[in-house]
């Protein structure tokens, strides 16, 4: 084998490994934004929240700099939870968010603790 076939050879061999070395660390990352999501709604919410079924949100649907994973209140339900962090302004936050059938909108709220999520959701706007 001449040393152009053997390069050829050791690149053809190496783009997989590279590959799975890169979806092996994307799923390292996934993983440990969803703890991240699970620890911020446990710290906020209480044990309770450790019930949730967290979800990691593709990319390819978040503006760049931003990653989010989600999770419903309620298994079939409209409202969810998200944690969401923007890295280019290095904010954290974990939110309500409420669909609306009627407008097509989601009302989407800042949560700070249990209480502050049964006052979102009783549908009270006094703070």
């Amino acid at each position: 084998m001449t040393l152009i076939e053997l390069a050829i050879d050791s690149y053809n061999r190496s783009v997989p490994e590279a590959e799975q070395q890169a979806a092996e660390m994307a799923e390292s990352a996934r993983e440990e934004f969803l703890a991240y999501a699970k620890g911020s709604a446990k710290r906020s919410l209480g044990d309770a929240a450790a019930e949730l079924d967290w979800k990691y949100t593709p990319a390819a649907e978040l503006p760049e700099q931003v990653e989010q994973a989600t999770a419903f209140l309620v298994p079939g339900g409209p409202e969810y939870l998200r944690y969401r962090a923007d890295h280019s302004e290095d904010k954290h936050r974990l939110e309500l968010v409420q669909p609306c059938a009627g407008c097509g909108r989601d009302r989407i709220e800042s949560v700070h603790s249990l209480p502050d999520l049964g006052r979102l959701l009783s549908g009270s706007g006094e703070a």
